[in-house]
């Protein structure tokens, strides 16, 4: 473990050593505390690095790096929901069983966000008050990374703190800060569109139809097909999913069956992670529309969502992977099985790709929905508009670390935070996972029947695959939007 005080010294450099140690693997563990405005090398001071030509500037290609990294941190969030399973050797199989995660787990999935709120809070509060000229575009930069760290750590999270030595923040109050640090960079400008659509997700996670409504729909009225990504070097800077799902020589992440069209997203160390887009603001606005019972409304809305994600870029390439359960008996790998979603749905087609092969999935969304399905269904069978809600926003957000929180669970902080920090004890709010009553016991998330459609031969026994729960089913009749649905 890492002492603060080595974190601090590595900040304590000129400016141009504090972008590289952002940009190169900051490996600071969670405990430390990435506490850089207490610098302690006597050759370097903040002063110092105001004095330096355009301090700002210099630091932002740093903080790109560092939300990279804390974006790319989704593969955790992903085998943590029901999205992908575990079937190799380099991610803890406990992810797939979230009721018994533990403070001993977590590691850069809680690191990264932290450093990245430390590291823009010292550009904001310690080098742009000492900047004479620092670039409004930079500093609203600056203020959404601030934003977004704070919104990830309340997505992820049950609670954790956001000061040295300082006591748990719940989930609810890190949201909100993220609103405030959002909106004080504000949603005009250079950034204004990415601010707009971080305020759209935020004042949804807070319950707050009128303002995520709000957001939603000027990022649509600017750019009706907005994106926005995180970019990768595949240097100095990989994109972490990519690694996961096609690096290793037992794919390690395997998606849920039903989501196999979808897999993989990512084909390069330097794939970007799309952070926002449209498809999202639509739900949004469908969301909110179903929240007031105007069902006509979000029914188009979720329409709009799914013409506009089929028609998002795809990309061929040549996929070996054998599609392998952990006893590496074969999972369904042929484009001839149908999938459905549990026992009392019917069976689907075009779910499930031929591989290995050459095959061809989407980059930025999909869905496997259906413009003419959605708008059939009759206003006043609400659950199957919710089903259709949440099916869109799982696939549509699928491998951005977005599901869990659909999902409503929340992980602990970093063992190393709990015992390096006087204010937490073992059993304080953010050291248990949190998973909701909803979720079923029997961890059964991402399991099928039958575990293997294949025989010993590889030959198909049975071209039918049925998933043993419909989460999306589950949300919908559970009412989990934060909208009140």
């Amino acid at each position: 473990m890492m002492s603060s005080r080595s974190i601090t010294e590595r900040y304590g450099r000129t400016v141009r050593g504090i972008a590289l140690a952002a940009v190169t693997a900051m490996a600071a563990v969670g405990c430390s505390f990435l506490d850089p405005t207490d610098v302690d090398n006597p050759a370097t001071t903040e002063d110092d690095l105001a004095e330096a030509k355009n301090p700002t500037a210099s630091l932002i290609p740093g903080l790109r790096a560092m939300f990279a990294r804390t974006v790319s941190r989704a593969y955790f969030a992903e085998v943590i929901s029901d999205n992908y399973s575990i079937h190799g050797t380099g991610i803890n199989k406990t992810y797939d069983t979230p009721r018994e995660i533990t403070e001993e787990l977590l590691g850069s999935m809680y690191d990264f966000p932290q450093e990245l709120r430390s590291l823009a809070a010292f550009v904001l509060n310690e080098i742009v008050p000492l900047d004479e000229n620092p670039e409004a575009a930079d500093v609203q930069e600056a203020r959404y990374y601030h934003g977004m760290a704070y919104l990830m750590l309340g997505e992820w999270f049950v609670a954790v703190p956001v000061e040295v030595d300082g006591t748990p923040v719940p989930s609810a109050t890190l949201i909100q800060t993220a609103i405030t640090e959002l909106e004080a960079a504000g949603t005009s400008g250079t950034f204004g569109l990415e601010v707009r659509a971080a305020l759209a997700r935020a004042y949804r996670l807070a319950g707050d139809v009128g303002n995520a409504e709000t957001h939603a729909s000027a990022v649509l009225a600017a750019d009706a097909n907005f994106l926005q990504a995180r970019d990768f070097d595949g240097a100095t800077i990989t994109n972490t999913l990519y690694e996961f799902l096609f690096l290793r020589a037992l794919k390690e992440m395997q998606p849920l069956p039903r989501l196999d069209f979808l897999d993989l997203k990512y084909t390069s160390r330097e794939a970007p992670v799309y952070v926002s887009k449209a498809e999202e603001m639509h739900l949004i606005l469908a969301e909110a529309d179903f929240s007031r019972d105007a069902f006509a409304a979000g029914r188009q809305h979720l329409v709009d969502a799914i013409r506009l994600a089929v028609t998002r870029p795809t990309e061929a390439f040549d996929d070996d992977d054998q599609r392998l359960n952990l006893d590496l008996s074969e999972r369904p790998h042929d484009a001839i099985i149908d999938i459905r979603a549990d026992a009392s749905s019917t069976f689907r087609s075009g779910l499930v790709l031929t591989r290995p092969g050459t095959i061809t999935t989407p980059t930025v969304a999909s869905t496997s929905l259906d413009p003419d399905s959605i708008l059939a269904i009759p206003f006043n069978e609400t659950e199957s508009l919710l089903h259709a809600f949440f099916l869109a926003r799982q696939e549509m957000l699928f491998l951005e670390g977005r599901r869990m929180v659909d999902l409503g669970i929340k992980v602990p902080m970093t063992l190393e935070e709990i015992e390096a920090n006087p204010s937490i004890n073992a059993g304080d709010l953010g050291t248990v996972v949190f998973v909701p009553s909803y979720i079923p016991a029997l961890d059964n998330m991402d399991l099928f029947t039958p575990a293997s459609p294949y025989d010993d031969t590889g030959a198909l026994t049975t071209t039918q695959v049925t998933m043993m729960v419909d989460m999306n089913r589950v949300l919908a009749q559970n009412k989990v939007s934060p909208f009140g649905l």
